[in-house]
């Protein structure tokens, strides 16, 4: 079944010509996007050699603080999203921005274990207060559903740039591992910090969607809507899937080559993680223009079939043999291009104009995934070997089955929201 236009991430005009169509204000967002996550790339992946090295913190240590910072942003998320329907966006995403500055400055400086968590506490703050007010600024600023959806396709385009760029040129100048790298990242804040000072306005921008006599409602309130939304409790719940099954290929799969082959293992992981990248990158560019004119349910249940596919590969490989596994990788890079993406749209297009922060703050519950993913896959590991990949593809299935039964009350609320 063909969609309406509107659900599609790139219609005529074209896709260059949309992007000239943007306001100069998400083109500047789009690019502090990449510069921020370039120099994220250049120190996150390695925190955990960090921890290890610097403070000798358990696995089980390091996983508990992840884990408390993810759910900072997850509490934290509603909460500022809420804040920036009633007050805008400008004043949360300075709050964000100085936060994130200041956290990961600590994280530089922290001579103490009890420093350094408390910079990722605080860094769990600025998630939480810069991701959701971003996104939700640029759909402000787009009113068309068209447009917002090449948005977060571009945003999460760039992102996959930095996570190609940003390691290499952190090896490439010996700054991975090295806890000065956090520096960096918190500088890259402060550009971010000074544009949406001087350029961003204050209060909220959707004239004509949102009367001024409009009640304003507490968060308890909108919580209570959103969690009464079934449809978007749906697609919010595909997104926790998602990043639990995402999650296993980036801190699993790594713990399962060692055990496979731990000669070959470190060798491997880095080719398999460019090649991810690389792959997203480039077939990101073509299949935008080829699902565009398909609902976004087809979408996603395209994108979770090729991830379910993709895990049952990962569980059958049994050799160390790098083209084996850079083949099965690129099958889930494309599961990963179509699916993700498509997620983050759904999200923002169920997101009522009123409510679009605190409902794109309640999407930082997909984190959860991220947080209890590690943990879970670890278990797994431990206790099924290779089996961890069968737990991986039925989730992947379980997600085609949450999207195929609500797929035509999904397709109606997207028609009625036009």
């Amino acid at each position: 079944m063909k969609s309406e236009p509107a659900d599609g991430a790139c219609q005529t005009p074209g896709l260059f010509r949309t992007l000239r169509t943007f306001p100069g204000t998400v083109h500047a967002l789009l690019f502090f996007t990449l510069v921020i996550r370039f120099s994220y790339f250049m120190a996150w992946p390695f925190i955990a050699v960090i921890m290890t090295q610097n403070y000798h913190m358990s696995p089980i240590a390091i996983g508990g603080a992840m884990t408390s910072s993810a759910l900072i942003s997850v509490v934290l998320g509603m909460y500022g999203g809420q804040i920036s329907d009633r007050l805008g966006r400008r004043v949360i995403l300075l709050l964000g921005g100085a936060f994130s500055a200041l956290g990961y400055i600590i994280l530089a400086k922290a001579a103490g274990m009890g420093l350094f968590i408390t910079g990722l506490m605080v860094i769990g703050v600025s998630f939480a207060w810069v991701d959701p007010p971003l996104r939700a600024l640029m759909s402000d600023l787009l009113g068309d559903r068209r447009r917002r959806a090449l948005a977060l396709q571009m945003r999460y385009y760039l992102i996959n740039v930095a996570a190609v760029f940003g390691p290499l040129v952190g090896i490439a100048f010996g700054l991975t591992s090295q806890k000065g790298t956090f520096l960096i990242t918190g500088l890259s804040y402060l550009p971010f910090f000074v544009y949406v000072l001087l350029f961003i306005p204050a209060g909220t921008l959707l004239a004509g969607e949102q009367k001024e006599s409009e009640v304003k409602l507490r968060l308890h309130q909108v919580t209570g809507i959103i969690i009464r939304d079934r449809v978007f409790i749906a697609a919010l719940l595909c997104s926790i899937l998602c990043t639990v099954v995402f999650i296993h290929y980036e801190a699993v799969l790594p713990q399962y080559l060692l055990l496979l082959n731990g000669e070959k293992a470190i060798k491997l992981i880095t080719l398999i993680l460019v090649t991810n990248a690389c792959t997203v990158l480039v077939f990101q560019t073509f299949i935008m223009r080829f699902l565009a004119g398909y609902a976004l349910p087809k979408r996603i249940l395209l994108g979770g079939l090729i991830f379910a596919i993709s895990q049952l590969c990962f569980f059958s490989v049994r050799s160390p043999d790098a083209w084996i596994w850079l083949t099965v990788t690129c099958v889930f890079s494309m599961g990963e291009a179509i699916l993700m993406p498509n997620l983050n749209i759904l999200l923002d297009q169920l997101a009522p104009p009123a409510h679009r922060g605190a409902y794109l703050g309640a999407s930082m519950l997909s984190t959860l995934g991220i947080a209890a993913g590690p943990l879970i896959g670890g278990v797994m590991l431990a206790w099924t070997g290779a089996g961890v990949f069968i737990c991986t593809a039925l989730l992947s299935l379980l997600l085609c089955v949450i999207i195929f039964v609500c797929r035509r009350r999904i397709v109606a609320r997207l028609q009625n929201t036009l």
